[in-house]
């Protein structure tokens, strides 16, 4: 009896192995259950195979030649197409290293040869119900943010609207009656108004491309190498990130190095080549470290620290002792909420997470908020490795 229901479209199946016996064997047994089935004889025919057709379940051997299965899983979860699809590990061996191994490299399930039809076709039925509600949980995630954008933009733009237009009607028709100070007070509310203004206005272009860019699927190239020490070296030093701090806590230009808004910013990471492209690490780690001096208590510093982990991965870490987040608010971080803004008024905290997020999954990276009762608040980003770097710590 068919899995697939009569009229609804046939999930397309990859199969990847290099046994012509086993992949026309498995192949078989899928079509009679009418999938659309492709296939591939190594692991590199297999990834191209899936990178142009996107299917919506890979089952892959491991031991195959040009690329094994272990480095199929890799390289699909680095795609930003591939990075959700559900992947079925075949394979003879029994033993739980190389099951581990599957399962760490990024695979959701394994079967092991020899198998029979009902152990096969129940793993494929079960991913494609996990592939399902998926889709439904980001379909719902996507409602929750337009929903967060129609509550959130009002609130962000009218206020500083409020302000300019009610000095500058007073100015108008009333300026004979105050004194040249008053006067100059007013006016300098109206500019710093009109600052918040324009910073709100640039950031909802910003989070608008970002979002525009996951719509459609676009991914920055895995060409860009970025040093991870040294680029955080210049967004500290950078006017960009000193102007940012000032204008959010609205505080004045620090004069110690490495002091922002009373917060020591204290660096430790691993050299490393990540695949980033430099304007959007740039971007990422503004908004998180302007979010985590925010929320520290007064002189607490702000951590930032770097490691590489297995399988080409780095994981960079910020930290702060502060004030804690709701947890109803880190379970809508990609949408433009608020954290109780009637006690912590912090205008577009959501929104700076959000961008941050956007913008790391663009690069192939993923941000997660791990911690956030304050202690300490972290929010963990994991990226790409360009290439293996010597392990040892630099201090900055």
């Amino acid at each position: 009896m068919s899995t697939v229901l009569s009229g609804a479209r046939a999930p397309t199946i990859l199969v990847v192995d290099d046994s012509l016996a086993v992949r026309q064997l498995t192949v078989s047994v899928l079509r009679r259950q009418g999938y659309d089935v492709l296939e591939a004889g190594d692991g590199r025919e297999g990834l191209d195979t899936a990178l142009r057709e996107q299917p919506d379940v890979i089952l892959c051997d491991i031991h195959m030649p040009i690329l094994d299965g272990w480095d199929v899983v890799r390289e699909a979860r680095s795609s930003e197409s591939l990075g959700t699809t559900p992947i079925l590990m075949l394979t003879s061996d029994n033993d739980r290293v190389s099951v581990r191994r599957a399962m760490a490299a990024g695979a959701d399930d394994y079967l092991t040869k020899p198998w029979t039809q009902h152990e096969l076709i129940s793993a494929v039925v079960s991913l494609l119900e996990k592939a399902s509600r998926h889709r439904a949980d980001a379909e719902r995630a996507q409602e929750q943010l337009r929903s967060a954008v129609l509550a959130t933009i009002p609130h962000e733009l009218r206020t500083p609207m409020v302000s300019i237009l009610g000095s500058t009607e007073l100015l108008l028709t009333r300026r004979e009656r105050y004194t040249p100070e008053r006067v100059q007070g007013m006016l300098e509310d109206v500019h710093r108004s009109a600052l918040a203004l324009g910073r709100t206005i640039s950031r909802m272009m910003d989070w608008a491309e970002l979002s525009a860019a996951q719509v459609h699927r676009e991914t920055r190239s895995m060409a860009y190498r970025l040093d991870v020490a040294q680029a955080m070296v210049e967004v500290l030093g950078s006017t960009a990130f000193a102007k940012e701090v000032q204008a959010v806590l609205k505080v004045p230009p620090e004069t110690v190095s490495g002091v922002f808004a009373g917060h020591p910013v204290q660096v430790r990471v691993e050299p490393c080549h990540l695949q980033c492209w430099s304007p959007d690490f740039h971007k990422i780690m503004t908004e998180l470290l302007v979010n985590a001096l925010r929320f520290s208590k007064p002189g607490r510093p702000v951590g930032v620290t770097g490691k590489a982990l297995l399988h080409g991965r780095y994981q960079l870490e910020i930290a702060n002792l502060g004030v804690a987040m709701p947890e109803k608010f880190i379970s809508q971080i990609g949408a433009l909420s608020q954290a109780d803004r009637e006690v912590h008024e912090q205008q577009g905290m959501g929104l700076g997470l959000a961008i941050g997020q956007l913008a790391a999954r663009r690069n192939g990276a993923t941000l997660h908020v791990t911690r956030f009762d304050g202690l300490p608040t972290v929010v963990r980003l994991t990226f790409l490795q360009h290439s293996a770097e010597p392990e040892q710590s630099a201090l900055l």
